[in-house]
């Protein structure tokens, strides 16, 4: 029985990857990340609600982090930075892998490094065009680093990569949802709306489909609250009863598909995977990136759909919620065009990194 440890904050390539790796009965899968959707918070995080559905062992690690501005959890997260990379080594020494495979974020690189002393192979996968600090970090104690997008090589201090495109779930070219609500819903004759802040959720998206939706009578809003459920975010959304309107926390895997598939545009922060997935899929968006990403990750992954013209960029500080109003109806109005941009630029990508690296995996395993 072969064994290999998944790890990284950037949770859709690795359930892209478990899926993959599910029919394959010799080899036995845990995962390594955080139980919590965020310092402080009970809410579950979405990596610890999906992994646990599947039959893939969860270890819960209490990594640390540099935060981007001062909160009271600041100085908990530093002092967590020891504590992660001794779960780490522990952990590995428990599980005895044959592979450690990151998708980085600040999770993944005490678990990478732990490997790197105890003489573990990794490698490490990264699915954002700026690269992240810790896959930086991580490139340099990996037998490999795969990347999503050509550009991303320019920032690696290493010859040791290859490009292969984002991972991508078969479930979300799915175009029926496990959930009967949600088709119920997706049948609606109107427009359909998709806002989705990610699995955390974005208070900013909140607000903005909160104090819109007067407005938004002509379309069928489907909402993605998030599950960090800030400022109450989540117990807002179940108080509105509009009719064109459907809110949940989280997307489970089975019903992301259906309704990637059949939004007609789609409200978003621009992180990595949700890009891909948007590119993909040859959806019509607009995106605001979140201004507090690392080093600019969000708005230049946002740029790659701006300039394929298949999305409108908005910045945070200058978005009113009248001002995403007028992009909205500009969008509908010239929906077609938007979208034979978006199918133009879907024929240019990979379709195909997932069996790319299942391939390279099962070549280090068995060597």
């Amino acid at each position: 029985m072969k064994k290999i440890v998944i790890c990284g904050g950037h949770l859709t390539p690795a359930l892209a990857l478990i899926e993959e790796f599910q029919s394959k009965k010799d080899i036995q899968l845990s995962f390594l990340g955080r139980k919590f959707s965020t310092e402080g918070s009970k809410n579950l995080s979405a990596e610890y609600q999906s992994i646990t559905k599947l039959p893939v062992k969860f270890y819960s690690l209490t990594a640390g982090r540099l935060q981007r501005k001062f909160t009271k959890f600041t100085i908990p997260a530093l002092l967590k930075i020891p504590i992660g990379f001794i779960q780490s080594f522990i952990y590995l020494i428990i599980i005895r892998p044959n592979l450690v495979i990151s998708f980085g974020g600040y999770l993944s690189l005490p678990v990478v490094f732990s490997a790197w002393l105890l003489g573990i192979r990794s490698i490490t996968h990264e699915q954002s065009i700026t690269l992240g600090l810790a896959n930086k970090i991580n490139s340099l104690f990996v037998k490999k680093t795969y990347l999503s997008w050509n550009k991303s090589a320019e920032q690696l201090n290493t010859a040791n990569y290859k490009v292969i495109g984002n991972l991508t779930r078969t479930l979300v070219l799915k175009k029926e949802a496990s959930d009967q609500k949600i088709n119920e819903f997706l049948k609606n004759k109107k427009k359909i709306i998709f806002v989705t802040g990610g699995n955390q959720g974005s208070h900013f998206l909140n607000q903005m489909v909160f104090s819109l939706m007067p407005e938004l009578k002509d379309y069928a809003i489907f909402h993605q609250v998030g599950t960090a459920n800030f400022k109450g975010d989540l117990d807002h959304s179940k108080g509105i009863k509009e009719e064109n309107y459907f809110a949940q926390s989280y997307l489970d895997s089975k019903n992301i598909g259906a309704i990637f598939q059949r939004a007609d545009l789609i409200i978003s922060r621009s992180g990595a995977n949700t890009i891909w997935d948007l590119a993909i899929l040859a959806k019509v968006s607009i995106l605001i990136p979140l201004p507090i990403a690392a080093a600019g990750e969000q708005e230049a992954n946002a740029k790659i759909l701006e300039r394929a013209k298949s999305a409108i960029l908005l910045d945070q500080k200058a978005t009113s919620s009248q001002v995403l109003k007028q992009k909205i109806d500009y969008i509908f109005r010239s929906l077609p065009k938007f979208q034979k941009n978006a199918q133009a630029f879907s024929k240019t990508l990979p379709k195909n990194a997932t069996q790319i690296l299942t391939s390279q995996i099962l070549k280090l395993i068995e060597s």
